[in-house]
């Protein structure tokens, strides 16, 4: 079970995904495709209830074009 802190944590990360997808001008649909991964884990993402592992946020900075550190910190 995930205390208060680490949900916040997760929350704050599903915002820069969103933020980075959208300025990037991609779905959920086409970020999945990207990560080989499926819109309703993308989506959970962005909403901070998914704890995913770190390979699929490393391949999520990647596709963004942004710095790992950038999306964790």
């Amino acid at each position: 079970m995930l205390n208060k802190e680490d949900k916040l944590f997760l929350v704050c990360i599903g915002e820069k995904v969103r933020k980075y997808r959208l300025k990037n001008n991609l779905s959920q649909n086409q970020l999945a495709f990207e990560i080989n991964s499926t819109l309703r884990q993308i989506q959970r993402i962005e909403a901070g209830t998914a704890n995913a592992s770190i390979i699929y946020y490393r391949k999520i900075a990647q596709v963004l074009e942004i710095d790992f550190k950038e999306l964790i910190k």
